[in-house]
């Protein structure tokens, strides 16, 4: 008797450990998944099909998957994902997302808009307006103004980064418009930088002229980031002293007004500088261009080949112009300087092929 009521407390621990057993299972199978949440920087891994999203308003970022094999249907060949941006870019109320491939990180060469319709499909590939080689580093989601449109800019600097500039494009019923392009393709180095310049809520396009003349001079130009408006002009000296230095060399005094007719001829300012180089009751107006050459301005500097021909005391007067001449040449530009309460200036300017 006594063991078959040992039997039966057996029995019924074993049944009640085991209904403990399944209860757990059961609780572990209803337990919820995590949601997965917005990851605000890129993420990029190569060889996976993982896509992080960069989304540049406040809303969640849906399931990936379906995005992911879209991307890879539509992927270029021998180039790698390297940035997703997520934006409602025509304000009607859908995101669209902004794709750019390429071999690097800073090396973009293509780049698509698309949306999800029953499915994503692109609306437009961005065509790169910039004609000159170059490389398409970033490309970014920006507000340019005080209205709540966005706008796709894509940043290019040359290959040995000597040029910077930028693509603006915006998206306006189902099409990709490029609505402004800075890069200097002219020369090829120099900088065009997306700026807001005057602190107003309006981005500029600035552009950067820097010059290796007597003052260092750095011309700014810049003008609303559409195009529109009238075209403004800055003036720096990057000197030591970030002013006008007046020169004390008698060469440099004439390399230095010599820069100077350049600079405002080209730019369309007025240096006031310029009237105090010289003593002369108007400007000359020689036809300075068919004499010296100001092509080297925008590269390694004005090259002058200054020669004194007469010398005294209190005056002196120079032969000049470009290196480039040929030695035995002798035409140019005569300047003629005198000392005046301890400073040269300029008495006059003739040109000369005879000397």
């Amino acid at each position: 008797m006594i063991s078959d009521k040992l039997f039966a407390l057996v029995l019924v621990v074993l049944i009640l450990s085991g209904c403990g057993v399944n209860k757990e299972a059961e609780v572990k199978s209803i337990a919820p998944k995590l949601s997965t949440s917005t990851v605000v920087s890129p993420e990029i891994t190569e060889g996976t099909s993982k896509v992080t999203v960069e989304d540049t308003g406040k809303t969640n970022v849906q399931d990936s998957n379906t995005l992911d094999q879209f991307i890879k249907k539509i992927q270029p060949p021998n180039e790698q994902l390297q940035k997703v941006l997520k934006e409602d870019l025509d304000r009607d109320g859908k995101p669209e997302y902004v794709l750019a491939f390429g071999l690097e990180k800073e090396e973009i060469y293509n780049i698509f808009v698309v949306r999800e319709d029953d499915g994503y499909h692109i609306i437009d590939k961005l065509e790169d307006p910039v004609i000159v080689v170059h490389l398409n580093t970033d490309v970014k989601i920006m507000k340019l103004d005080q209205t709540e449109q966005k706008f796709i800019v894509v940043y290019s600097t040359s290959e040995v980064n000597e040029a910077e500039g930028f693509s603006i494009f915006a998206l306006n019923h189902n099409q990709i418009n490029n609505l402004n392009y800075s890069y200097p393709e002219a020369t090829g180095q120099g900088s065009r930088k997306l700026e807001d310049i005057n602190k107003d809520g309006v981005f500029e396009d600035v552009s950067y002229y820097r010059f290796q003349d007597i003052q260092q001079h750095t011309i700014i130009t810049y003008q609303k980031f559409d195009s529109t408006g009238p075209e403004k002009t800055k003036v720096l000296y990057e000197n030591g002293n970030k002013k006008f230095v007046y020169p004390t060399v008698p060469k440099d005094i004439i390399q230095n007004y010599l820069e100077d007719h350049y600079l405002m001829n080209r730019f369309l300012i007025h240096l006031p500088e310029m009237a105090e180089f010289t003593a002369l009751s108007a400007s000359p107006k020689n036809n300075f261009e068919s004499i010296i050459d100001f092509s080297a301005m925008d590269y390694t500097g004005l090259d002058l080949n200054v020669k004194e021909i007469t010398y005294e005391a209190n005056q002196r007067v120079f032969l000049v112009k470009s290196s480039s001449e040929e030695e035995e040449s002798n035409q140019g530009l005569v300047f003629t300087l005198e000392k005046q309460s301890g400073k040269w200036k300029i008495m006059s300017i003739e040109m000369n092929d005879k000397l």
